[in-house]
């Protein structure tokens, strides 16, 4: 990972090829005592585990793709829960067949390169488990 340019609050990131994209912004914010966040990024990449979470029986379905592809669009944000980070994002993705697959985002690994635009927000973003969701959600 390394630094681009810093504008006040906002950063611009480069992720690097073999680095893994969750845990190089986790390490960021923790290098740089960000502890929240929203976040942006393209780039390419080989491996990704997606997810979708099934709110009827609270759990998430998990499928992981090893392939190269675009990162066409990834969203996210940086909040605390327990005295932990926790990165939050969601995904696009599309191969070579050009369809585009995407869902909540576990692990994405760079491939090529990967450009993230991280805007620092003041203040302290918090989580906690809601029991009638079994998700921890923004408190």
């Amino acid at each position: 990972m390394k630094l681009i340019l810093q504008d006040n609050n906002t950063y611009i990131i480069s992720i690097q090829r073999g680095e893994e994209i969750m845990e190089e912004v986790k390490n960021f914010c923790i290098e740089h005592k960000i502890v929240s966040a929203s976040f942006s990024a393209i780039g390419a990449i080989n491996e990704a585990e997606l997810a979708f979470y099934d709110l009827e029986v609270k759990k998430y379905i998990t499928t992981t793709i090893k392939e190269d592809m675009e990162l066409a669009s990834l969203l996210g944000n940086v909040s605390y829960m327990d005295g932990n980070y926790v990165v939050h994002n969601h995904g696009v993705f599309s191969g070579r067949d050009f369809i585009a697959k995407g869902g909540h985002v576990a692990k994405a690994m760079v491939s090529g390169a990967c450009e993230v635009t991280l805007q620092k927000i003041e203040g302290s973003i918090e989580r906690a488990y809601d029991n009638e969701t079994g998700l921890n959600l923004m408190a």
